[in-house]
């Protein structure tokens, strides 16, 4: 903890499940090393050997995979914006965790395994009586028939098999290859920035027409308190009195609610309620409640919207939405700023208005927010035109007449002077402008042109004497954008439908609108928000589509330093091609993962919709890192084989030809490949399937590496030892020698250890 706080984080949702994920990751190489330890002594070594030479076997290996999975998250340690900072949390706590499960795996393990396995009977697996363990081994490796009929023996003699056909070997990889890209690319859901959570909160904005009064406000707030009281009622029935709690909550009414994936209008009875409030002010209102039972909140949001309903409120606009987790813009934390910019403010304010009820009458009024919000509802304004023939002759300038129409009004300032360091405004207005406690006294609009107006004549002169007064409307509040005049309109998805799909259609339909003339080329428009958030951030993982984007992002530097990484550990620049190969695998499995999750969330009304969030595409970059340690484990195993550096099951040290040591290798590597994948799985399970608090923002993450995981171990059982033999048969024709040398030194041979 004191290390973490060094680095300047702290324990959150975000690192905590970080560790979650850790747990099952953690055990990898600890399953690794006892694992083999306890081959070791099948094979009748004692605990002492068993525990140096299973552990110096499987030590290249097992530092393999740490530094890549750890080396995976070195590109997404510079990622910005909000994921950036959730993807750091989560990538310090999983490279502590398993930088940590290193050392301790080759240091602990060895040593607990001598001490603990010393007292116990192993029975030894080796032909007992028949032959030399040498011999023995020999015949048992060059005949697969004789492996037995365990699980590890079937898979391993399905290998030989398919390793000695060329066309078997070519024709499988090309099968897996195109089968995974092809079904990543039809499993893929739709993408969104950041999930939207279920944050036990929802908020209601009533907008009126200008000029309603306090009075009129309070009036409709009352009509909407009419329908919200009996909840808010049984709220305060719940730390009192239990069982008039329950009767008071089945007697409570029932709500029309639309249901977005039947396209009908459902009955449902939403819960009681906390904390109710309303509150009104220039030309709003806007109200919020706290939902009894958190699993039910979307219930809360379709009471208010039925309570603020045009019937029961006529002449207002009204939405109620669930606040998001991330409050970054719209009401769902994913939202789409439609910015329209122009000189013209009746050319800007007609083009905005036509985009507002496009939108509004495709999508439904409560998913367009405008800002300003009332830019299409003119308020009265006054004009003070100035004669200035009239005004010159006076000796009366625009600024004098100016000033002298504020301090008449709500004051003018004149200046400031300090006291302790603070400013205060000097405000000039006339008394007549203010009552006895210094509010301001509404005045009769026919009575401002009798205005006095003092001239440097000495003269006082009535307004109208020298400018004309127009009673006209303009806009109530103006926008701009680099000193442009704007109108954004702000565009929240409806509920289960992804901000790309939300983007594409908001793009034709202002294409649409600038070919029909609706949107006049002088206005123009962009898009903002959490669009253009997400566009950044896509751009960083995945690139911007072209050669050069792609090379730069980090998804391509995450696999470019795993595999330069695993280069220097097996000295090789072909043998991680063969490694690296299984991740599409993998993609395959999160994709198919993250898509049950999907429906799921789309079939439950009170779960949070579940997309391709940035959070989830943290999950294949977990995943580069985390699939290729079972490839690692079987293509150490091999090259061990091929140098005489392993022992075989029959205990016996021989260099074995290619196609035995693969097929050795995912014999000897299957068992602890499953233990280390089902307890990884394991580990990461309940995240995606326990409810709870922040379990909405881990969900998708999780799934995607399950699936990966679970999907990558059953093919990597059999690509991996495929795509390895076919680099071994390329790197022999290339260099026209065999791919490995066996080992000469005399130091691994059995009477020498």
């Amino acid at each position: 903890m004191w290390r973490w706080s060094r680095l300047g984080r702290n324990l959150n949702v975000i690192s905590l499940a970080g560790l979650a994920f850790a747990v099952g990751m953690v055990v990898d190489n600890a399953i690794v090393v006892l694992e083999n330890i306890f081959r070791h002594m099948e094979m009748g070594q004692t605990p002492a050997s068993a525990a140096y030479r299973g552990a110096r076997e499987v030590w290249g290996a097992i530092v393999a995979s740490t530094l890549t999975t750890v080396a995976v998250f070195l590109p997404i340690l510079y990622v910005e914006e909000e994921a950036g900072q959730l993807f750091r949390d989560i990538a310090l706590a999983i490279c502590a965790a398993v930088l940590l499960s290193l050392v301790t795996s080759i240091t602990v393990i060895p040593c607990a395994a001598n001490r603990w396995f010393r007292n116990m009977v192993i029975k030894d697996k080796r032909a007992a009586g028949k032959e030399a363990p040498a011999l023995a081994g020999q015949n048992q490796l060059r005949d697969p028939s004789d492996w037995g009929r365990s699980p590890s023996a079937l898979v391993a003699r399905m290998v030989h098999f398919l390793t000695g056909s060329l066309l078997a070997r070519l024709v499988l990889v090309a099968v897996f290859a195109f089968g995974s890209i092809y079904g990543s690319k039809k499993l893929m859901p739709p993408t969104d920035y950041l999930p939207a959570g279920n944050r036990n909160i929802v908020f209601g904005m009533i907008f009126t027409p200008p000029g309603y009064s306090i009075d009129t406000m309070a009036s409709l707030g009352e009509r909407v308190e009419k329908d919200v009281r009996p909840f808010w009622e049984a709220g305060e029935l719940k730390d009192g009195d239990p069982a008039a709690y329950e009767q008071a909550c089945e007697d409570l009414p029932e709500v029309p609610a639309f249901n977005w994936f039947t396209n009908e209008i459902d009955m449902v009875r939403p819960p009681s309620i906390d904390n109710y409030f309303f509150v009104g002010f220039n030309g709003m209102m806007f109200h919020g409640a706290i939902s009894s039972d958190p699993k039910r909140v979307v219930d809360v949001s379709t009471l208010l919207t039925y309570a603020s309903r045009a019937e029961n409120m006529p002449g207002t606009f009204a939405f109620s939405r669930q606040l998001p987790l991330f409050n970054l813009s719209g009401a769902s934390g994913s939202s789409i700023n439609i910015e329209l910019v122009g000189d013209d403010m009746e050319e800007l304010t007609t083009a905005a208005t036509n985009a507002y009820m496009a939108l509004a009458q495709e999508y439904g009024y409560t998913t367009v927010q405008p800002s300003p919000a009332n830019f299409n509802v003119p308020g009265p304004e006054l004009r003070v035109v100035l004669d200035r023939v009239r005004a010159s002759n006076l000796g009366l300038t625009t600024r004098d007449v100016g000033l002298a129409v504020r301090a008449l009004g709500d004051g003018a300032m004149v200046g400031e002077y300090r006291i302790g360091g603070d400013a205060i405004d000097l405000t000039m207005i006339d008394r007549n402008a203010i009552d006895e406690n210094g509010r301001p006294v509404s005045r009769p609009l026919h009575t401002l042109g009798d205005i006095p107006i003092a001239t440097p004549g000495g003269q006082v002169v009535p307004l109208t004497s020298v400018a004309i007064l127009n009673q006209t409307s303009a806009p109530q509040e103006i926008d701009r954008v680099e000193e442009r005049r704007a109108i954004t309109l702000q565009f929240t998805p409806e509920q289960g439908k992804p901000l790309e799909q939300a983007m594409k259609e908001i793009v034709e339909r202002i294409d649409g609108m600038r070919r029909d003339g609706v949107i006049p080329p002088a206005v123009e428009t962009s898009l903002a928000g959490t669009a253009d958030k997400l566009s950044a951030v896509r751009r960083a993982l995945l690139g911007d589509g072209t050669v050069l984007g792609l090379l730069g992002s980090r998804m391509f530097l995450a696999l470019l330093i795993v595999y330069l990484l695993m280069c220097v550990l097996f000295e090789s620049f072909l043998y991680p091609l063969a490694i690296l190969l299984s991740v599409p695998l993998a993609t395959l499995g999160g994709f198919a993962a993250l898509r049950a999750v999907f429906l799921w969330s789309v079939l439950d009304p009170y779960m949070p919709m579940q997309n391709l969030d940035v959070l989830t595409m943290l999950g294949f970059v977990i995943l580069i890192g985390v699939v290729v340690n079972n490839a690692i484990l079987i293509v150490h195993q091999a090259l061990n084989f091929m140098r005489g550096e392993s022992e075989t099951s029959s205990g016996s040290i021989q260099a074995l030809p290619p196609r035995l040591a693969i097929a050795e290798s995912v014999r000897t590597r299957l068992r602890p490949i499953l233990m280390s994948t089902f307890t990884s799985v394991g580990g990461m399970l309940p995240l995606v399937l326990m409810p709870g608090s922040g379990s909405e923002l881990y969900r998708g993450l999780g799934s995607v590496v399950v699936g990966g995981l679970l999907v990558s171990t059953i093919f990597t059982l059999v690509l991996v030892p495929l795509l390895f033999s076919l680099v071994l048969d390329l790197k022999k024709v290339i260099s026209g020698v065999p791919a490995v040398q066996p080992n000469a030194n005399p130091a691994s041979s059995p009477q020498a250890v």
